[in-house]
């Protein structure tokens, strides 16, 4: 079965939407990036990394320096609607199953999203919760569906802006009689303030050794 990781630049991180001309991407920014992406080289499947709607391709290749990645101008008014047309693309390309991760998850894992893709089975789906203030899930990390299971109305009617998403989607996709499967729950890096946590958590493990975690240890003190 063929399947698709999708991938934006710039979420939930900005990458090089928030660049003056000329002005290059923070170092810790892109290796964060950069090793989410080589972890998901593990993953058996294609990974698409989606750009803003103007973003020249050929210059981003050449930021990201990467392999074995396809690049991709979101399409859309929003966000929202942007990642409503990544799944449709990949669906339309004959891709049976895909999921949306974030873009800085360097100590992910990729067997984890492995896991998550083999269990898309038929009218299934996932969900992976970012833990609030209080521990419960509020935002996700990720979010997949199968071809028969997929809803565009998960982009549509969930406003991904407010709080609590992660149950208003489950809710939804228990509504429309999908089989939703829970991922562990994981904070992604979505501020460049937030690195340390990163650094913190990663100590003494193999993540350790990764540029972006390395970096980011660097920059904390840690």
């Amino acid at each position: 079965m063929k399947a698709a990781v999708l991938l934006f630049l710039d979420q939930p991180l900005p990458v090089l939407s928030q660049l003056a001309p000329g002005e290059s991407p923070d170092p810790l920014a892109l290796a964060l990036v950069r090793d989410t992406l080589r972890n998901l080289a593990d993953v058996e499947a294609d990974v698409f990394v989606f750009l803003a709607p103007d973003q020249d391709k050929d210059a981003a290749r050449a930021i990201l320096n990467v392999s074995g990645v396809k690049l991709a101008n979101a399409l859309g008014r929003n966000l929202q609607a942007q990642q409503r047309n990544a799944f449709r693309l990949v669906f339309a390309r004959g891709y049976e199953r895909a999921i949306l991760v974030a873009n800085a998850m360097p100590d992910m894992p990729g067997y984890a999203l492995q896991s998550a893709l083999d269990s898309l089975g038929w009218k299934c789906c996932c969900l992976g919760p970012i833990p609030g203030e209080n521990g419960e899930p509020d935002q996700i990390y990720a979010m997949g569906f199968d071809f028969e299971g997929y809803t565009t109305d998960a982009l549509d009617l969930v406003d991904h802006n407010r709080p609590n998403v992660f149950r208003r989607l489950e809710t939804l996709l228990l509504f429309y009689q999908r089989k939703v499967k829970i991922l562990a729950p994981y904070e992604p890096v979505s501020t460049l303030d937030a690195t340390c946590q990163l650094a913190v958590r990663c100590k003494d493990t193999r993540f350790a050794l990764l540029p972006s975690v390395r970096l980011a240890a660097e920059r904390a003190g840690v």
